[in-house]
């Protein structure tokens, strides 16, 4: 990285010396020069300066007065400056340093000194600069995804909010699923759903537009001189490309809301709270819709990685169906059975491939990996309405009769009756077809087991149930 100088001195003969020393001493530096203190700061900011060197006394404006104009800029305020006087003005150097002043060095200038002092000291300025430009980026930006952070963004807002910056337009964003993934494909993948959405946002807006990580999921923009409309078309053009992203197969979206300031009397501080509301209203009416679709598309997911459980969740679902029908359940009832067997394993999406179709013995560290799809299945399906009344039933489906079940460890009729039926359901067909570990049981065989840990996994009356009515075998049960 070139680090830029600046050499402030109202002596041709001592700028040209001090800049020869620093380009033969120092590696990827460039020196910039300036006679007088005058508009000095602008000097600084449009040159990107990294340090300076400031002759102290200087005729119009002297090295005291452009310390202290530098002070109160926070625009250079960081810079490191190394002095420069009299070798007998030992009091204008303790002012200097009063002043913020980094380092100093004396005049007349030395050869000696100044090939081994001056770059020294302007080595230490320049690890100083980076340090501070270090901490400057950490204090005003979001170490995730990299846009600004919530302190920034608020001292923007403030300073932005200026007659010269209107219309001045405030797009509110939030994420839409971001629980959801967190929950299902973990903190990692949630992460990753962040710092696309940063991405897409950064890349719809202008240069000069301010984008920040408000905090959590939320994400705001400031437009200075932008009007309603064009924040709008702005809004479009985030959309537009952050539909191509997606986590795990899972497309996600954004809902935002944005408000704007026309007059000087009108509070930023209300325009950013209507900015906000909309973007509620927009997030409620979106959001429903968007959930159903995003259960839709795990379960298609999760079948597109493994074949063989949609036919496995499917054979479940006509089960669970004839079960119902035989118990005298409700119509209701039985619709609930028929969604609740097609569901039942949608919290396995989150589980590593590797692990579903192993064919050796699980490790014990595995086994607990796959005895998390119930909780992940209730996560899932929690952030729907739509199926929120389903999620207790796919929690409880790995309870079993005598609470020896995961993962609450219920016991007989404290396990929801839908989940009872399920357990039943699946069971059956998991023995009765083949899995990468092991071929299918004879139906003897699995009839057999059902009865045999009836009143122990399974309830005992609904065992007897699909048995006898189901399955035909009614001189099994005594």
């Amino acid at each position: 990285m070139t680090s830029n100088i600046m050499i402030i001195d109202d002596s041709p003969q001592d700028r040209k010396f001090i800049k020869l020393i620093l380009e033969k001493r120092l590696n990827d530096v460039c020196v910039f020069e300036a006679e007088n203190g005058l508009n000095i700061n602008q000097k600084l900011v449009s040159n990107r300066i990294h340090m300076c060197i400031l002759d102290i006394m200087m005729p119009v404006k002297d090295g005291f007065q452009v310390l202290m104009d530098m002070k109160l800029d926070p625009n250079v305020m960081d810079i490191p400056v190394i002095v420069c006087s009299g070798i007998e003005d030992k009091k204008a150097i303790e002012r200097a340093l009063t002043l913020g002043a980094f380092d100093y060095f004396s005049k007349p200038l030395s050869i000696e000194v100044m090939k081994t002092s001056l770059p020294l000291k302007v080595r230490n300025a320049i690890e100083l600069m980076k340090r501070n430009a270090e901490i400057f980026y950490l204090s005003y930006h979001d170490c995730l995804t990299e846009v600004y952070n919530r302190r920034f963004c608020e001292e923007e807002m403030k300073r932005l909010d200026t007659k010269r910056n209107l219309p001045f337009s405030i797009i509110v964003g939030d994420l839409n699923g971001l629980k959801l993934v967190n929950d299902t494909f973990g903190h990692g993948q949630g992460d990753n759903l962040l710092k696309k959405a940063a991405g897409a946002i950064q890349s719809a807006c202008r240069s000069e537009d301010i984008v920040a990580r408000w905090g959590g999921d939320e994400f705001i923009i400031l437009l200075p001189r932008t009007k309603h409309e064009e924040a709008e078309e702005i809004v479009k053009r985030i959309k537009t490309i952050y539909a191509r992203e997606h986590v795990n197969g899972i497309h996600v979206s954004i809902s935002f809301g944005w408000a704007t300031k026309y007059k000087c009397e009108e509070e930023i501080t209300k325009v950013f709270k209507d900015a906000e509301d909309d973007m509620y209203k927009n997030k409620t009416f979106e959001n429903e819709s968007v959930r159903s679709n995003r259960i839709n598309t795990i379960i298609d997911t999760l079948h597109e990685k493994n074949p063989r459980e949609e036919m496995h969740s499917k054979r479940v679902s006509e089960l669970c169906q004839e079960i119902g029908k035989e118990i005298g359940l409700t119509d209701i009832e039985i619709r609930k059975l028929k969604v609740g067997g097609l569901l039942h394993d949608i919290g396995k999406i989150a589980i590593e491939e590797s692990i579903l179709n192993k064919i050796e013995k699980l490790t014990e560290q595995e086994w607990l990996e796959i005895k998390r799809h119930p909780e992940i299945g209730y996560r899932i399906l929690s952030s729907s309405h739509e199926t929120l009344e389903l999620a207790e039933y796919i929690l409880s489906h790995h309870e079993r009769w005598n609470g020896t079940g995961y993962p609450k460890g219920l016991k007989g009729e404290a396990i929801p009756k839908i989940a009872r039926i399920i357990a039943i359901a699946d069971s059956y067909d998991a023995m009765t077809n083949e899995r990468p570990y092991r071929k299918s049981l004879e139906e003897e065989a699995v009839i057999d087991e059902i009865v045999r840990n009836a009143g122990i996994q399974f309830d005992p009356e609904i065992s007897r149930i699909f048995v006898e009515r189901v399955l035909g075998r009614k001189e099994v049960f005594c």
